[in-house]
């Protein structure tokens, strides 16, 4: 797969959507310098070539009601752990799975739960599937970023 050639302004633009993906194009203009135009132009060729490929929300999920948040460590058969990944995402508490590309603690999991005992019965459907659960932690905080393109794209570059 040949990867899609970013500019500055595609750079600028991934950065600043991943800040807040609710920005206008006007205030994107604004803020990279060209026009709505070009904006709307750049957002539907970075679609197309499937460079954005969705817009989502983040919630809080301590304000929506599920103060618990955990982390499964688990392993799958490297041959079913796909498969599995994609059942234990088929489960409603389950947020996220991350596959990895070893063969111990191949899967990592993260779920959501209201009460101490959800913990529990998470397990519990997770022990359905066919994986084993390494460990599992409460998760306290979690912090990200944005990927600033500019920046690691200039760094990239130079390495070449």
């Amino acid at each position: 797969m040949t990867a899609y050639q970013l500019d500055e302004v595609d750079r600028q633009l991934l950065t600043l959507l991943q800040e807040n993906a609710r920005y206008t194009a006007i205030e994107l203009a604004d803020e990279i310098g060209v026009s709505d135009n070009t904006i709307h132009n750049r957002m539907r060729r970075l679609e197309e070539a499937n460079v954005i490929t969705g817009y989502t929300t983040t919630t809080d999920y301590e304000r929506a009601g599920l103060r618990l948040y955990f982390h499964f460590s688990c392993t799958a058969r490297i041959s079913e752990r796909s498969a599995v990944a994609k059942e234990a995402m088929a489960l409603p508490q389950v947020v996220e799975v991350t596959e990895l590309m070893t063969g111990h603690e191949n899967l990592h999991l993260k779920a959501v739960g209201a009460e101490d005992e959800d913990i529990t019965a998470i397990a519990e459907r997770l022990d359905e599937l066919a994986l084993e659960i390494n460990d599992e932690n409460l998760i306290r905080a979690e912090h990200t970023t944005p990927l600033d393109y500019v920046e690691v794209l200039e760094l990239v570059d130079e390495g070449d």
